[in-house]
């Protein structure tokens, strides 16, 4: 399938758009000079550069594709017939045709909120101290105990590790 070339290496065909670029004429001298020499060598190549020779043939004597008249007319009709879905929300249309942003008068606007450091320090309100808090650090401390304790088995009760066969080594040198 592959040749092997003068320094044993495999031949390589030439990529699909390189076959592309070379139907069109699109290669620089060299590249085309490579592209042809390679082509007259490869059986393959040369099939894959016949086929785009083809399609490229094929596609310039098309016709240009028709749509109908009444498909033409229902197009058309579109911005006339249809309704259009409303602005979506905070978006708004000029009159020379730009999108633009709208400001929500419901909503108060970003950074009109309270000035940083002005609030209560985190824990402040009662939410991480007294009860909640004792109970939360409970149930951390037991929850890192118990993953402790299923982590670590005493020697005594931990299984033997199986051994290999002594053969073990025959039988990989025997499998198929």
């Amino acid at each position: 399938m592959t040749d092997l070339r003068g320094w044993g290496l495999p031949e390589q065909h030439l990529l699909p758009d390189a076959v592309v670029a070379f139907v069109d004429g699109e290669l620089s001298s060299t590249a085309h000079e490579r592209a042809s020499a390679h082509i007259q060598r490869c059986g393959f190549c040369a099939f894959e550069t016949y086929t785009q020779q083809q399609a490229r043939a094929a596609v310039r004597t098309a016709s240009a594709p028709t749509a109908s008249a009444s498909l033409l007319d229902r197009l058309g009709a579109i911005p006339q017939e249809v309704d259009l879905p409303s602005a979506p929300d905070g978006l708004a249309i000029t009159e020379d045709g730009q999108f633009v942003a709208v400001q929500r008068t419901d909503k108060p606007a970003f950074g009109s909120g309270p000035v940083l450091g002005s609030s209560r320090p985190l824990g402040s309100n009662g939410w991480f101290s007294g009860r909640r808090a004792r109970q939360g650090a409970g149930v951390v401390v037991s929850g890192m105990l118990l993953g402790a304790l299923a982590f670590t088995t005493p020697e005594s009760e931990a299984p033997p590790a199986p051994s290999a066969p002594q053969n073990a080594g025959a039988v990989f040198a025997t499998t198929p």
